[in-house]
């Protein structure tokens, strides 16, 4: 058979000028906001001129609507390849709980920026088309992952299974949005210190309690420790880093 010729050069170059392009907008737009993202500034974030800049995108708003498409379906591609039922399966449901949301915290962590500038984004242009693609798409990615956890349905208790796990996902979404998102841990300072190994440790078993599951791991000793807790010292917490 014959050999599959390689994209041409100009198609690979242009492909990488792109990439180049998207990157240096995430990287601006974290550090600057959807404001300071000036299209100089970006291109000078990628080395390029501001002219080959707007040969590619005729404004910024075309420019940053390509930089959340694309993070919309990254989103999208994590939650197909990591919310697989056959896959996940042998995990069982309380490890992969913790898997989960000890992966929502990290992930909340290393995009905050840039996320956070994407949420306020897209309040302000809530009816955009764009923009109503992909809360389309985040929905049926939140649908898979409810999906998935339905696999171990026998195990919840609660009446309402499939609407338990939808709220409970809010409810640690909600969390981290305050938290992490949109930093406002100070406000809660005062009565509990939550650092990202803490959210790690006790979101899990806020989420699996609601669903009426009990999980293994709660120490027996934690009511000990919440006075501790409380006065601002956190419990040490092992980092259980990613979705498994």
């Amino acid at each position: 058979m014959p050999r599959i010729s390689p994209l041409p050069p100009h198609q690979n170059r242009s492909r990488e000028s792109l990439r180049r392009m998207l990157d240096a907008a995430e990287a601006v737009v974290a550090k600057w906001g959807i404001e300071g993202a000036t299209l100089p500034r970006i291109a000078a974030q990628a080395h390029i001129s501001p002219a080959n800049v707007y040969r590619r995108f005729r404004n910024k708003d075309a420019l940053i609507r390509a930089v959340f498409q694309r993070l919309t379906e990254r989103s999208s591609a994590e939650v197909n390849s990591r919310f697989d039922p056959e896959t996940v399966r042998p995990i069982g449901l309380i490890q992969f709980s913790r898997n989960v949301i000890a992966g929502m915290v990290s992930g909340y962590r290393a995009t905050a920026a840039l996320s956070r500038a994407a949420v306020e984004y897209s309040e302000r242009h809530w009816e955009v088309a764009f923009i109503r693609k992909a809360r389309a798409a985040e929905a049926q990615s939140f649908r898979q992952m409810v999906a998935t956890f339905l696999i171990w349905r026998d195990q919840i208790t609660h009446p309402d299974p499939e609407y338990a796990i939808r709220f409970a996902f809010l409810m640690v979404g909600f969390a981290l949005r305050e938290v992490i998102l949109f930093e406002r841990r100070h406000i809660f300072a005062d009565v509990l210190l939550l650092d990202d190994d803490s959210l790690k440790q006790e979101l899990p078993q806020v989420f699996l309690r609601y669903l009426g599951v009990k999980d293994s791991a709660e120490s027996v000793t934690a009511p000990a420790q919440s006075d501790r807790r409380g006065r601002g010292e956190p419990r040490p917490a092992p980092s259980r880093d990613g979705i498994s």
